[in-house]
């Protein structure tokens, strides 16, 4: 995470810089008319900094994807099978509701999803429009900009404190009362990371609790260039397969590429990969996230013994589906305890300790002063000097 005793400026929130964080095709519209709105808002009510900016914008996609103010719609969670739509609401007294249709008539609306009558006194009183009388006012931009700016602005500290501690289970409870959402709202603040990181205190450890190796992407690429990909790897590239993210490398030793290939065409089915090759510095991230029951890693080798390191492991969604078409080709399910995970199993070589040759030479460059061996060992000096390595990679610390 960030360092919080710095305010970096926030003008780098723009419809530009904030449009992957929101994929919905419905929402890069809506970006260049609401954002501004949004970020003028959140600056008037005095959220200025970018950590809480952006727990604005990650709670707006956990709220309202397609980032417009909308009404909540009907679901379990507020109507009964086959009553009245928000019946269930109504008689919330934790919300100030008192009754026959105050469900319905202060049910979530805006960017926050503002409900319940007191909450509706309550804040329209703070911004002196009538929410009581015109509840559907929660839903004009302005309105529903300033209304997520002091629901953020009231919680600041405990949701500073929830930043700096890495618990963002514990930020969306503070604004949404529980977990609804919490997948699509970690994924927005890990995704964002890059908009408010300090990349001059940045290093591989602070990024731990991201739980996105893409974090150190910068490094990872110069390690990689470091080691030369031509003539031991193969960029993955079909039309098939989908190994997009900042946490992926998109390579494969020859012959595992080729059965994958074949593995892909005899299915006829796209395939996502969410890991192919790894750096050293990535498996110790995972390894360390593992060992400490974080990030809901299952499995994690230590580095460089894991094969994603050689570029011969596979990560991907609907294994099941595609474990019969990938032993058919030499790709050996790992097995329950890591069930992503497939081994290429009919020959390679070993590339991870090639890989952290690469890094103590890269490591080296910058740090005359202060060499590693160049042995391809994963000893307590090289793991120490990775820790510390800056995570957008050398010469941009």
């Amino acid at each position: 995470m960030s360092n919080l005793a710095t305010r970096p400026s926030t003008k780098r929130f723009n419809a530009a810089s904030v449009a992957p964080l929101f994929p919905e095709a419905e929402a890069q519209a809506n970006l260049a008319r609401y954002l501004p709105v949004v970020l003028s808002a959140l600056h008037e009510e005095g959220v200025d900094h970018p950590a809480l900016v952006l727990l604005a914008l990650a709670t707006i996609r956990a709220e309202s994807a397609g980032f417009a103010p909308i009404d909540e719609y009907p679901s379990a969670w507020n109507t009964a099978p086959g009553g009245k739509a928000f019946a269930l609401y109504d008689h919330r007294h934790d919300l100030g509701n008192q009754g026959a249709g105050d469900g319905e008539t202060y049910r979530g609306r805006g960017f926050i999803q503002l409900t319940g009558r007191d909450n509706y006194q309550r804040y329209g009183d703070r911004l002196g429009v009538d929410l009581i009388h015109r509840p559907e006012l929660a839903n004009d931009p302005e309105v529903a900009a300033h209304l997520l700016a002091l629901f953020i602005k009231d919680r600041e500290q405990a949701l500073l404190q929830a930043y700096r501690e890495g618990d963002l289970p514990a930020a969306r409870a503070l604004i949404n009362g529980g977990r609804h959402g919490l997948d699509v709202f970690r994924q927005t603040m890990n995704r964002g990371q890059q908009l408010i990181a300090d990349d001059a205190g940045r290093t591989v450890a602070s990024t731990r609790s991201s739980c996105d190796t893409g974090a150190i992407s910068g490094l990872s690429q110069q390690v990689l260039n470091e080691l030369g990909l031509d003539g031991h790897l193969i960029r993955i590239n079909h039309p098939l397969i989908n190994g997009e993210g900042d946490q992926n490398n998109p390579w494969l030793q020859p012959a595992a590429y080729r059965d994958l290939v074949r593995a892909v065409n005899e299915r006829g089915r796209p395939l996502r990969i969410n890991s192919a090759l790894r750096t050293p510095m990535q498996q110790h991230l995972l390894h360390q996230q593992w060992r400490r029951g974080e990030c809901g890693i299952s499995a994690a080798a230590r580095p460089p013994w894991s094969q994603h390191n050689s570029g011969l492991a596979i990560d991907i969604e609907d294994a099941p589906g595609w474990r019969p078409y990938l032993e058919q080709h030499g790709w050996r399910w790992l097995g329950p305890h890591d069930p992503m995970h497939f081994d290429y199993v009919r020959g390679g070589i070993d590339l991870g300790a090639e890989q952290v040759r690469a890094y103590q030479r890269l490591w080296n460059r910058h740090h005359p002063q202060r060499p590693l061996v160049v042995d391809g060992l994963w000893g307590p000096a090289t793991e120490a000097a990775v820790n510390r390595s800056p995570a957008a990679g050398f010469g941009h610390s």
